[in-house]
């Protein structure tokens, strides 16, 4: 009997009449093993079929294959693929049985390999059958190579120096490897082996063939892997595949272990967090499901030029991390204003275009955390924070001078004691945090002589004066008391001339503080409320001013004691994070946000156009090594800091030069890197309904009205129209369902794979390969 028809379940037919075994000649055993084999194939248990499944079970009389293959009918099988009714020989291809095929082999291995490099063939659309053939080398007769071979090249690099020649770069690598190579050999570190692998492509004409063909070639050019044609070769090379893979054609090449465990993703587990988000799918079409609270560290980074997805993938999480998670705030600082506030606005949530009447103090000051303690004393934090934003707002106005740098830091340090906040005594970091105000006057007290006559000039008040004294910072008659246990900034109380001097020229630079001024947003009380979970900053109407890193660096204060407040998972993210990472001050505050983001259950999202943004300095690159997930997408060019960073292959290069991006494919691809996954390739896919909500151009009420005949509210200009994150929750959750249960992967398998990520070393040319990490 045919085996497909077996698999399709069918009677059996006429000539199985004399295969049966008589029921009644059977035990209860036989009977019912032969009614579970029935079942198997999904038969009726009729008597004819029971008395012919007893039959197929008699293994010594019928060998079976499998459960549903007798050994004579795979042989059948078997000989008719190698031995086929119709062969036609050509250069290129033959012609057996009807299908054009054409065999061809592996001539040059890449010097680096990834995981899982050959798996997109695996998935590929194209009819291809992928034979190995792999052998040990003997060790001794290896050791006696590599040396010989290192010896040849170390005496060809001294000839090449003597007669000044300087094409040596590949012989200097070549050398290298060998030596690495040599030296794990006789280590017993690894092995050599022999490889040879051949591709048979099978079509039903020429046309396909050569789609196919190219097809191949694409994915395999992505690697760095040649491949030719066994010209002449195409009947003999029958036997180097399946089903015989014998190799007749010996087109071996040595390869180290670590490189041959590389051939496929088997050792390389998929991505999932169980509290995770789906981040995309991978290069084997599985779901990369990621849990930022799952690492040691919170931190994110994205890079990426315009148009390469980058801001899609971050709202697209967003999105996902809102529905997972009904108690995450989400707040995003958009320096341009022109693209996350449409995506705020779909879900409901907030959209604070800041200037007007919205207010950032970034004086404020709260206690160290309990679980901290004097190991975060955030007095001098925040003196410096407060030092060094103004540092950066005069850096463009011909800086600020030492000196004048010494006054700000005495009448900052006069702002909070006036405010009964004493460095050291944590309790008191609860009372009222100062304003800019309270720092100017501390310059004007300074410029007027001192305290006492400031009082006198009325600029200070009696109940100031009054404090001063309760907290033992003056005495009754006006002098500083200096061995109370306080600090007390000298210069305001009893300035020299020099120092009423200095402070006058730094009086005139606070004018845009004050009323009317380009920067009075930062004078002031706090007033930012959070009153949605999804809070976008639109700082577009400081793009032209020239004082969006300051602006930013205040918004980063803000957004680090935010999260130190919230009861909840705080989601922060910064577009254009360019502005925050040429100044230290921000930089050690973005480090000191990502070393305590666990305390608080906080992330912090930095965004830019390339990751050498983050490499260029030694103090940049501690942000990006601080932060545990990385995402590179689509850049023109990979600077040299990046591939040192990531020691990127050359395929990895190769594939951010030509990333896919949405506008182009239909979906986004990027490099993904984290501490607790490694790195490999991912394609950031999304569902409809989620395409509507992210597109700034699309109304999911339109999809809603074609997808579920749900009919748009009649009042479609009221507060109940706009499209909330729980006013839907069967439409959205059943559509985050369908992401997590792997419906989106049947239309990512669909797709034109992309290769491999996770780079290892893995040299295969005419030396043994170094399978280096």
């Amino acid at each position: 009997m045919n085996p497909l028809h077996r698999l399709l379940g069918r009677d059996s037919t006429e000539d199985d009449e004399t295969e049966r075994i008589p029921i009644d000649d059977l035990t209860g055993e036989e009977t019912q093993l032969s009614l579970e084999y029935l079942n198997l194939l999904d038969r009726d248990a009729t008597r004819k079929n029971i008395e012919w499944a007893a039959y197929q079970l008699q293994a010594e009389e019928l060998p079976l294959v499998s459960a549903i293959e007798s050994l004579e009918e795979r042989g059948k099988l078997d000989k008719k693929l190698v031995a086929p009714r119709a062969m036609e020989r050509h250069p290129e291809f033959q012609i057996r049985n009807e299908k054009v095929t054409q065999i061809m082999t592996v001539t040059g291995f890449p010097r680096k390999v990834n995981l899982g490099w050959l798996v997109p063939l695996t998935i590929a659309d194209v009819d291809l059958r992928l034979s190995f053939h792999i052998t040990p080398r003997n060790p001794a007769k290896t050791r006696q190579q590599l040396q010989r071979r290192y010896t040849q090249t170390t005496t060809s690099l001294a000839l090449k120096s003597r007669k000044g020649r300087t094409d040596t770069h590949q012989d200097e690598l070549e050398r290298e490897d060998l030596l690495r190579i040599l030296q794990d050999v006789v280590r017993g570190t690894t092995k050599v082996y022999d490889i040879a692998i051949y591709m048979e492509l099978i079509a039903d004409s020429h046309e396909e063939l050569d789609e196919m063909r190219e097809r191949v070639d694409t994915i395999l050019a992505e690697q760095d892997v040649e491949t030719t044609v066994l010209r002449h070769q195409q009947i003999e090379g029958n036997g180097t595949i399946v089903p015989l893979a014998t190799d007749t054609i010996k087109n071996v090449h040595p390869i180290q272990l670590e490189a041959l465990a590389t051939l496929f993703n088997l050792v390389e587990p998929p991505i999932y967090d169980a509290d995770g988000i789906m981040m995309g799918f991978d290069d084997t079409s599985r779901p990369v499901i990621i849990d930022r609270y799952a690492h040691s560290g919170y931190g994110m980074v994205i890079s990426g030029k315009t148009g390469s997805g980058k801001s899609y993938a971050r709202k697209l999480e967003i999105y996902r991390r809102l529905l997972a998670d009904p108690t995450v705030q989400c707040v995003l600082f958009d320096p341009a204003g022109d693209d996350y506030p449409f995506f705020a606005e779909k879900l409901r949530g907030e959209v604070i275009r800041f200037g007007g009447a919205q207010k950032v103090n970034p004086m404020d000051i709260e206690p160290p955390s309990g679980d901290l303690g004097a190991a975060e004393d955030t007095y001098p934090l925040t003196v410096r924070s407060v030092v060094e934003m103004l540092n950066t707002h005069y850096e463009d106005r011909g800086g600020l001078p030492a000196a004048e740098e010494g006054m700000l830091i005495q009448a900052v340090h006069y702002a909070y004691l006036s405010k009964g906040i004493v460095l050291g005594e944590y309790e008191t970091y609860a009372n009222e945090s100062p304003i800019i105000d309270d720092l100017i006057r501390g310059v004007e007290v300074i410029t007027h002589g001192g305290y006492e006559a400031a009082l006198e000039e009325g600029l200070v008040d009696e109940a100031e004066f009054e404090h001063f004294c309760e907290m033992g910072v003056l005495s009754e008659e006006g002098e500083p008391i200096t061995d109370a246990g306080i600090s007390v900034p000298m210069a305001v109380f009893t300035p020299s001339e020099k120092h009423q001097e200095v402070a006058k020229s730094l009086e005139p630079k606070f004018e845009s503080f004050k009323p009317g001024g380009i920067n009075y947003n930062l004078n002031g009380t706090t007033n930012l409320e959070l009153n949605s979970r999804l809070v976008v900053m639109d700082m577009s109407s400081f793009a032209d001013t020239g004082e969006m890193p300051l602006i930013l660096h205040a918004m980063l204060q803000w957004a680090y004691l935010e999260a130190k407040r919230s009861p909840n998972r705080f989601d922060v993210t910064f577009d254009e994070a360019h502005y925050l990472l040429g100044r230290e001050s921000t930089r050690d505050l973005i480090n000191l946000f990502i070393r305590h983001a666990r305390h608080y259950d906080a992330g912090l999202t930095l965004m830019s156009q390339t990751a050498h943004e983050f490499l260029r300095t030694e103090e940049r690159r501690e942000i990006y090594e601080n932060c545990d997930i990385k995402m590179l997408f689509y850049a023109q060019s990979v600077s040299d800091a990046t591939k040192e960073y990531f020691d990127l292959s050359p395929a990895e290069v190769k594939y951010l030069q030509s990333a896919p991006r949405g506008q182009e494919s239909g979906y986004s691809g990027c490099l993904l890197s984290t501490t607790k996954h490694g790195r490999r390739r991912l394609e950031v896919h999304s569902g409809d309904f989620e395409h509507y909500m992210i597109d700034n151009n699309l109304d999911p009420w339109t999809y809603i009205e074609e997808r579920e005949g749900t009919r748009r509210p009649e009042d479609a200009g009221s507060v109940e129209s706009e499209l909330d994150l729980t006013d839907m929750p069967d439409i959205t959750n059943r559509e985050l369902d369908m992401q997590l249960t792997g419906e989106f992967a049947q239309d990512r398998a669909a797709s034109e794979p992309s290769p491999g990520s996770d780079s290892v070393d893995g040299s295969v040319s005419d030396v043994p390969a170094s399978g280096e990490r």
